[in-house]
């Protein structure tokens, strides 16, 4: 294939949700490749309270997403993305091949995340799946579709923004007064599938002798109820252990910038993320980018991103969806025990941080930046594009 290609993407834009962070920075990417003719289409969001928010780019780079331009009623795209979260969208596109975005945590299609079909059989011939990593893209594969229209691309991160700084570490520390401190941090929705409660639970254990350690969670007020389900988790702790974790726990639920989120990871002293289920769980990356070691799940996604140089495993079960639960599939039973020792050990061993930390950072850099996955995005797109056409 020669020339110019022509790509729609259907996402969100200037809204702090990983959809959003994820269309954008491939958009950012794109428009820098000359073989590449771009426009964007706004999707509603998910929920009718949700309110664009400026700001989590740098005001250069959201002049550019600001710029993309709606399809002209004569604009026959060749590929079309389309980042319809929970219910992706199967149906043929006006021209060329859609690719349907999907992250599928439980690694099953349910019923309202089929858009009405019964089995693969009804996704016409010119729709395919993109999926960032293994773990999800099983469920699209249980579903019926075949493998070769099953296709993974990872997320990135942005070397300019997330990266190890050492002076930009300590300022942070000391504007949030965790100068002496040990600290864990985990960011995200704060639910269910995001394991708070076992994160709670253990860090709990880990504070009753360990007076140094302070828990940083980062929740999303603006777009769930991050603070309540904290509250909630925080609410079944025995009194003693609720007590603890009261007294050492930081939250903050704001909309933080880019860069914002770039100098908390770097605060922190180890990322933890007791996952059950994610499609890839792409703050583990940010914060092996910014140098930061992490402890996370052993056995799903963050395996395909994440090498044990810098990455403490949780020992997890293989579980499955009990019958008449809210969600259907399988997913990953963190050990709590084993997260225990993982957080004490971190403390323990800081001698080893620094070079864990390096080692994070070096390979996400040569692996996951958002130019090399977009690349790849580009590739599966277009068939037989190579890389390094951009300007």
């Amino acid at each position: 294939m020669s020339g110019v290609r022509r790509l729609l993407i259907e996402g969100w834009r200037f809204i702090h949700h990983s959809y959003a962070l994820v269309a954008q920075s491939h958009c950012l990417c794109l428009l820098r490749r000359p073989d590449v003719d771009l426009r964007f289409v706004d999707l509603p969001y998910y929920f009718k309270r949700w309110r664009g928010i400026r700001g989590v780019f740098t005001a250069e780079q959201e002049a550019l997403l600001a710029s993309l331009r709606a399809p002209e009623p004569d604009f026959m795209p060749q590929a079309t993305l389309t980042m319809r979260p929970e219910r992706p969208d199967f149906s043929a596109p006006r021209s060329g091949r859609r690719f349907a975005f999907g992250t599928a945590e439980y690694r099953v299609l349910a019923e309202d995340k089929r858009s009405d079909l019964r089995s693969a059989a009804e996704v016409p011939d010119t729709v395919s799946v993109v999926t960032p990593s293994r773990w999800s893209a099983l469920a699209y594969e249980r579903f019926g579709l075949p493998r070769e229209r099953v296709h993974v691309v990872p997320h990135g991160v942005d070397l300019e923004v997330l990266r190890p700084d050492a002076a930009a570490r300590d300022a942070t520390r000391e504007a949030l007064g965790l100068r002496d401190a040990f600290v864990y941090l985990s960011t995200g929705a704060m639910t269910g599938n995001k394991g708070v409660d076992v994160l709670l639970a253990a860090f709990a254990r880990v504070a009753e002798t360990e007076p140094r350690a302070r828990l940083f969670l980062k929740g999303a007020d603006a777009l769930y109820s991050s603070r309540d389900m904290v509250r909630a988790v925080l609410d079944i702790l025995p009194a003693r252990s609720r007590e603890t974790v009261a007294a050492r726990l930081i939250y903050n639920g704001d909309t933080y910038s880019s860069r914002m989120m770039g100098d908390l990871f770097r605060a922190a002293d180890v990322y933890v993320a007791p996952y059950r289920a994610e499609g890839f769980n792409l703050p583990v990356l940010e914060a092996a980018a910014c140098g930061v070691p992490v402890i996370c799940t052993a056995g799903g996604p963050t395996d395909e991103f994440t090498q044990e140089s810098f990455a403490r495993r949780i020992h997890s079960t293989p579980t499955q969806m009990p019958p008449g639960a809210p969600d259907v599939g399988d997913y990953l039973e963190p050990d709590l025990d084993h997260l225990i020792e993982l957080m004490r050990q971190a403390m323990h061993e800081q001698d080893n941080a620094a070079r864990a930390g390096a080692a994070g950072a070096s390979y996400v850099a040569e692996h996951f930046t958002w130019e090399r996955v977009t690349e790849r995005l580009v590739e599966v797109l277009f068939p037989g594009v190579r890389a390094a056409t951009a300007q």
